[in-house]
């Protein structure tokens, strides 16, 4: 199979994978539209305002804390710049292959005296810390609601499954910061293996724990501008912790899914199962399509803000 054959094979995967998700988010709406209609939205523009600014806020944290990564490579740079790099490589995302935002960080960066290799470390070092952060925080969240891991109860082995992810994410995150250097260790073994050059981390206990701390502090307030959101266009009073979780949970799991664009067709069918026993199926559906539009906003206003730094 040649080259292009497999590269056409995988884009069929993915529009077919995507568009199977959204049909049946649509066919979920379709079949029960009257719902949706019925229920009692909303725009409470203080508050659409408000978790705006606090979604942009969350973007400046989650750069800071990329900061964080290059001062430990030897490398400074300030954070307007590194808002600047951050969330206009972070458009990448909507490209298929999830490595464009990587290829725009590496661009980016070299502007500013970042080599590749360290530019790449810097990336792959955001994961490392970012994701396991961002699924802790998520399982901790929906653990703190008043019913706990309960509330989804109806769904097959979703509590069983939290537990499980929370247990082995907390021991990750552990290792993670308690044995910094062997991420070094790590790293350099794919660099030999790619033929690239070895780098070296000024990253002990201490900046571990700045960083995965940083990050798990954004994925709270992230979560907490998504519950803002939500207030802004219903009328009931979501509970904010597993709002919080949730929406933290879906983002990763979007995140994660290669096949996906940012996320887009697996973070709406989590977050709507995941809302479902707070708003009802249809309702969920219908706030995990609107959250997408939401996101899309911001990111393009950070992504204003990040063109407008020199």
């Amino acid at each position: 199979m040649t080259p292009g054959t497999k590269k056409l094979l995988w884009r069929i995967t993915q529009v077919v994978l995507i568009g199977l998700i959204f049909y049946f988010l649509g066919r979920q709406l379709v079949d029960n539209w009257s719902k949706v209609t019925a229920y009692q939205w909303q725009i409470n523009y203080p508050l659409l305002i408000a978790g705006t600014c606090l979604c942009v806020f969350t973007f400046f944290i989650m750069s800071s804390v990329w900061r964080l990564i290059i001062l430990s490579l030897g490398k400074r740079i300030g954070r307007a710049k590194a808002f600047k790099i951050s969330y206009i490589a972070n458009l990448g995302r909507y490209i298929p292959g999830k490595i464009w935002q990587m290829f725009g960080m590496i661009m980016l960066a070299k502007k500013e005296g970042i080599t590749e290799e360290e530019a790449v470390t810097s990336f792959g070092l955001t994961q490392l810390f970012a994701v396991p952060s961002g699924l802790l925080c998520g399982v901790v969240f929906l653990l703190l609601s008043p019913g706990g891991f309960s509330d989804y109860a109806k769904i097959p082995y979703m509590s069983a499954g939290l537990k499980i992810v929370g247990a082995a994410i907390l021991l990750v995150s552990i290792l993670t910061v308690l044995y910094p250097q062997r991420m070094e260790a790590l790293l350099n073994r794919i660099f030999v293996l790619f033929k690239r050059k070895v780098i070296r981390l000024k990253i002990n206990k201490s900046l571990a724990a700045a960083i995965y701390g940083g990050y798990f502090l954004a994925w709270s307030l992230y979560g907490l501008s998504f519950w803002i959101f939500v207030k802004g266009v219903t009328v009931e009073t979501a509970p904010v912790f597993p709002v919080i979780g949730l929406f933290i949970i879906a983002y990763q799991i979007g995140y994660l899914a290669v096949f996906a664009p940012g996320g887009m067709g697996p973070r709406e069918a989590v977050m709507t199962l995941l809302l479902a026993p707070f708003f009802g199926p249809a309702v969920a559906a219908a706030l995990s399509l609107a959250s997408r539009l939401w996101l899309i906003i911001v990111e393009a206003i950070a992504a204003l803000i990040a063109l407008k730094i020199k």
